[in-house]
Formats: structure tokens, C-alpha cells, sequence
């Protein structure tokens, strides 16, 4: 996926006039391309418009208007945008005021290197962003890339299911992808050809 640059990010005056369509059509988009994985863990499927409305509402709320300032907030989300035959995604573990949050850290400490794409002959095996985990804990939120070859991304496109699934001892799930999920992965990973 292309990287976003300064030229992709408006000026703020701007952004807001037309924020509220932007940020529908992203709601829109998420919709699609988040998956819950058991009652805990949710997987967003980023893409350019998600992280775009992220560094635009950065640069808003935290008024960042110098370029280069601008340019180190579109370096951190611009990792989440690999390019070739990748996608990247945004691991969420849901915890609720009245949850034992360290245990369930604990618990769930490592959950990232367990996640998969799984499909008729597909299995693509999530790389996590490192030092995210420790023995003891492991934090909420976690970033991750699939990377498929030339023949997975025509096994993705062939396979009539696809599933998110986590293979942690003590987090056993997997979802089904919905079809406009299935085709808006697809749609990133066949763009950059």
C-alpha cells in the first residue's frame, strides 16, 4: 500500500469543514474491515483512508500544523500501511471497568503471535510488532502485518472461506470473514500490482 505523505494530509482549517463526511465514510470502512475474535479481541484491517482520519485527527486535537511535525505522525501510522502483498491490522483486547485487568493481560500475554488468516489452502501467520508482550502482561493494543506471496493472494482470492483465527493456549478462537471483508483485503492486496 502507498505511504501517505504531507501532500495526502490537509490543513486543519480544512480538514474540519470536511470532517464529518470523512470520519462517516471511515466509520463506514471500519465496519467492514473490523472482526471480533471471541468476546475480547477485535482485528481492524487497516488502509489509507483509516490511518489518514488517525494523523488528521491527530494533527486537530493536538493542533499540529509544522510539517515536520506532521511527517513524524504519518512515520508512526505510515507502519501500519506495508507495502507489496501485505496488510496491516490493529489488534484490540476489549477490557471493561469491572474486569481483573492484570490478570486478563496476563492471561493473554503473547495473544499477537498467535493470529492467522486460515483458508481452504491458506494459512498466514500474523508478524507482531515486538515488545508488545511480556511473560507477565501484555498490552491492549497491538500491531500487526500479514504478508502474503503472489500464489496466497490468489489462494485468498479462490478459497470460498476465510477465517480470523488465535491460537493462544488460553485464547482458542476463530471468525468467519464476511464476503465485503474478504473483497476489501483483497482490494489492497491487488492495488499495488
Amino acid at each position: 500500500m502507498k505511504p501517505l505523505t504531507l501532500a495526502d494530509i490537509m490543513p486543519i482549517e480544512d480538514y474540519v469543514k470536511t470532517r464529518d463526511p470523512f470520519r462517516r465514510r471511515v466509520i463506514d470502512v471500519k465496519k467492514i474491515r473490523r472482526v471480533d475474535v471471541g468476546p475480547r479481541v477485535s482485528v481492524v484491517f487497516e488502509n489509507r483512508d483509516t490511518m489518514k482520519f488517525q494523523v488528521q485527527e491527530m494533527c486537530r486535537i493536538e493542533h499540529i500544523t509544522q510539517p515536520e511535525l506532521i511527517q513524524q505522525e504519518l512515520d508512526v501510522y505510515n507502519d501500519l500501511l506495508p507495502v507489496g502483498h501485505a496488510i496491516g491490522a490493529t489488534l484490540l483486547i476489549a477490557l471493561n471497568t469491572g474486569d481483573n485487568m492484570p490478570e486478563i493481560l496476563r492471561q493473554l500475554s503473547g495473544v499477537e503471535e498467535h493470529v492467522y488468516l486460515e483458508g481452504q489452502n491458506l494459512r498466514i501467520h500474523a508478524q507482531a510488532e515486538a515488545g508488545r508482550s511480556t511473560e507477565e502482561k501484555t498490552s491492549s493494543v497491538h500491531y500487526l502485518t500479514f504478508g502474503f506471496t503472489h500464489d496466497q493472494v490468489q489462494e485468498l482470492a479462490e478459497s470460498p472461506e476465510i477465517a480470523l483465527a488465535i491460537h493462544h493456549p488460553q485464547y482458542e478462537y476463530q471468525v468467519k470473514l464476511s464476503q465485503p471483508t474478504k473483497a476489501s483485503l483483497l482490494a489492497d492486496l491487488i492495488q499495488d500490482r
